[in-house]
């Protein structure tokens, strides 16, 4: 593949992607930039890699090669000598080693590239705890993940089926292709579409998995391979402890207003409250027991702070908090 034309990236739309604040507009740009060639795909994978690389923080070893060879040389110095070899003789011998060692390598690796050449190469993508991403498939396929969430896919399509893999909570936009289904591997089920919007949520806590169904239809099956149920636009497909249920959701928008930096409660459960505030913010939260299943809350959460959020609820509920880093304690304000 020749060196990619660095002036034909779209340097500010992929970062604006990549902090998860593109327009709509450039969103689009930057899909009709990725469909435009092999290569610009290519590309955009490669940066996406470096970003996450870069993300985590990784200190890479730079060996000091002028102070390597100068240990070389000492070590070389100190060793007995039964007769003598100029200096020079053994600068050669080393340089002949490392030219050695070098070519030998680079058959290996040869052999290794070659062997490998028709296998499957996977990017992995974690969204840090406390943060949304936004991640732009090889097919131009479009997945927001939430707090803690991870993707593993190919970096490109070549089966006949578009497969992925997640944990956590992730939002499709899938690019339409009727000869090749699009497959979300999950923990307990997998989600077979041709191009749709759904979003899939596995709670680790209580060990539940929500499929919601904006647009389209998909299909959903179990990890033997039996079909559990099928989906139309506005139902949601629940399964927990082995059971699996569908329900209408009058307003499915709001179960997915995550992926818009967007938190709707509407009437829910504190306990569920507390589940989602811990992930959004990436906090720990401890709450008095008998607080649980006594209290349904209704509000909206878009840029306010974990503080913001727990003095509007100290208004509809009498409670006291304390923040510790990323421990939180609430409990009753009377006792």
């Amino acid at each position: 593949m020749k060196p990619m034309n660095q002036e034909k990236i779209p340097w500010e739309i992929i970062s604006a992607q990549l902090k998860g604040n593109a327009s709509s507009q450039q969103k689009e740009l930057l899909k009709d930039w990725l469909s435009e060639s092999d290569e610009n795909a290519k590309t955009y994978q490669q940066i996406l890699c470096d970003w996450q690389i870069s993300n985590q923080k990784v200190n890479f070893y730079s060996p000091d090669t002028e102070k390597l060879w100068g240990k070389l040389l000492t070590r070389i110095e100190k060793q007995p000598q039964k007769r003598f070899i100029p200096l020079r003789v053994y600068r050669w011998v080393a340089a002949a080693a490392v030219l050695v060692l070098v070519f030998l390598s680079g058959m290996w690796m040869g052999n290794f590239s070659s062997f490998f050449a028709n296998e499957q190469v996977y990017t992995t993508v974690i969204s840090p705890k406390g943060s949304r991403t936004q991640v732009i498939l090889p097919d131009s396929t479009c997945v927001w993940l939430n707090s803690g969430a991870e993707i593993r896919y190919p970096t490109s399509f070549k089966q006949k089926t578009r497969d992925v893999y997640i944990v956590g909570e992730c939002f499709f936009d899938v690019t339409k292709d009727k000869q090749r289904q699009f497959v979300v591997h999950a923990e307990k089920v997998d989600v077979r579409v041709f191009g749709t919007q759904f979003n899939v949520r596995e709670n680790e806590r209580s060990k539940q998995v929500d499929v919601a169904l904006l647009e389209g239809k998909v299909k959903v099956f179990g990890k033997q391979n039996q079909p559990l149920t099928e989906l139309k636009p506005g139902e949601q497909f629940t399964l927990a402890n082995g059971k699996g249920t569908v329900q209408q959701v009058s307003n499915i928008e709001r179960l997915v207003a995550w992926k818009d930096n967007m938190l709707i409660f509407v009437d829910d459960p504190l306990e569920e409250v507390i589940q989602i505030l811990e992930s959004w913010y990436g906090v720990k939260i401890t709450v008095d027991s008998q607080m649980l299943t006594k209290h349904n809350y209704t509000f909206k959460v878009k840029t306010e702070s974990l503080r913001d959020v727990l003095d509007l609820i100290s208004v509809i509920t009498p409670i006291e908090y304390k923040i510790d880093g990323d421990e939180v304690m609430i409990n009753y304000k009377n006792k």
